[in-house]
């Protein structure tokens, strides 16, 4: 069993570390939000004071923030994880991020002789808490091996893809992917329901079909009912922006991710409420906002 650091108890990153701890690994975890914390220290974990603190007494730390900048921020910020952390030990990053910050990061702690393995995950919270997460490895063989011992208490599917940041890469594929099958799925929705189709049946009838999907099972009635969890943003539309900046560095043609970016880029324009996946509903509701507002 391992000592290991963990620093992100969102909705995803809460089960997976709930989920080592189980496992009978030592989880030193640290936050900004004490009560974030609070699952994690009743099921054993123990807290540290700053990310350089944790990184002093861990094998590896592993990360499942909000973006980039919480990235770097942890990581290389005051009392950050680089300040504290061992020479032969490992930070593995679950969070989404752009691949080229990722390589960067690598590059930046491999001369103090400190690994990085960057390791998004598929799945949600849902996964997560299952245990059932896909995880995509970018790293070093070595790294990734020893990874693979400890991810194993949350991961159902584990794929090396290559050397760091190619993870990342791999997760923007899955996210244009789920980005493209939302955006559809709305649309058809609202189609069926213009067509006098009642939708929610449409969606069980797809089941099994070539158009079936984890989107589907998983939040096909969810956008039928518009029935969403609000967020403080548009998760999908930063990975969207990573998605079209990799698209213009390798010059890969992907007009359809793009079209999509635009259509949430057009949410956000017109002042519809942020969220995941429940704002790409808004644009097919059939009336104008301001009129359902007023009704």
């Amino acid at each position: 069993m391992a000592t290991l650091g963990w620093i992100g108890l969102g909705d995803i990153g809460k089960p997976m570390a709930l989920r080592l701890i189980s496992a009978g690994h030592r989880v030193v975890v640290w936050g900004r939000t004490p009560e974030r914390l609070r699952p994690a220290l009743d099921a054993g974990a123990t807290a540290a004071a700053s990310p350089a603190a944790l990184a002093a007494e861990c094998e590896a730390v592993l990360l499942c923030v909000t973006d980039g900048a919480a990235v770097e921020e942890v990581v290389f910020g005051p009392n950050g994880l680089a300040e504290g952390a061992r020479r032969g030990s490992l930070i593995v990053d679950h969070s989404t991020i752009h691949p080229e910050t990722t390589r960067l990061a690598s590059r930046r702690l491999g001369s103090s002789g400190v690994g990085w393995v960057d390791a998004p995950v598929s799945g949600g919270a849902l996964g997560a808490a299952a245990g059932t997460l896909s995880v995509f490895l970018g790293g070093g063989a070595p790294d990734v091996e020893r990874v693979r011992l400890w991810i194993a208490a949350y991961a159902g599917n584990v794929t090396h893809m290559g050397d760091v940041g190619a993870g990342q890469v791999t997760k923007s594929c899955n996210q244009a992917v789920v980005a493209g099958s939302v955006a559809l799925w709305a649309e058809v929705i609202a189609y069926a329901r213009r067509c006098g189709i009642d939708p929610a049946q449409m969606v069980d009838a797809l089941a099994g079909g070539w158009a079936d999907s984890a989107v589907r099972s998983v939040h096909g009635q969810d956008l039928v009912a518009s029935r969403f969890r609000p967020t403080e943003r548009l998760i999908l539309l930063k990975d969207l922006d990573i998605i079209g900046d990799m698209a213009a560095l390798t010059k890969s043609p992907m007009p359809v991710s793009a079209a999509v970016t635009t259509l949430f880029r057009l949410l956000l324009a017109q002042g519809h409420q942020p969220g995941s996946f429940g704002a790409i509903m808004q644009v097919y509701a059939g009336e104008p906002k301001a009129e359902r507002e007023a009704g």
